[in-house]
């Protein structure tokens, strides 16, 4: 391991640490790069990510094990985040919720979910800033 591997991994460690409460992110989107994208990003910010591809597999790992937050894309094949914002809002009110879309309507739905009770949304090419936005969704 090289020293600078070592001192990426120790700095890793010392947030995990400073972290008082591991959040539980579950990302849900067909694309499985960006929800590898995601967890690069969200890791190393000492989040406990989780994943799932379509809303049926949100909607079930949920019932396994709730999620504190939900970055749910807009557009899924089994269905439209817009619907599944609304079903997740009504099953599990606690749970807080992050809508993305890298589509070229992305502002439009953006903000209609946020209309319609999405805690916050992101466009995909900000992806970077998701770890700073999910702190501030989580009051941290």
């Amino acid at each position: 391991m090289t020293p600078q591997a070592r001192q990426a991994g120790e700095y890793h460690t010392m947030l995990r640490i400073a972290t008082a409460q591991t959040a539980t992110v579950l990302v849900v989107d067909d694309d499985e790069h960006f929800r590898a994208l995601a967890r690069t990003v969200l890791d190393p910010a000492g989040f406990e990510v989780r994943e799932a591809g379509s809303i049926s597999e949100c909607l079930q790992r949920m019932l396994q094990r709730a999620a504190d937050i939900i970055v749910l894309d807009i557009l899924l094949p089994d269905g439209d985040g817009i619907t599944a914002l609304l079903e997740i809002r009504e099953r599990f009110p606690r749970t807080r919720i992050v809508t993305v879309s890298g589509a070229n309507e992305s502002d439009l739905y953006l903000s209609v979910s946020s209309d319609l009770g999405a805690d916050a949304s992101l466009s995909k090419a900000s992806i970077s800033t998701l770890g700073e936005l999910l702190r501030v969704v989580l009051g941290q």
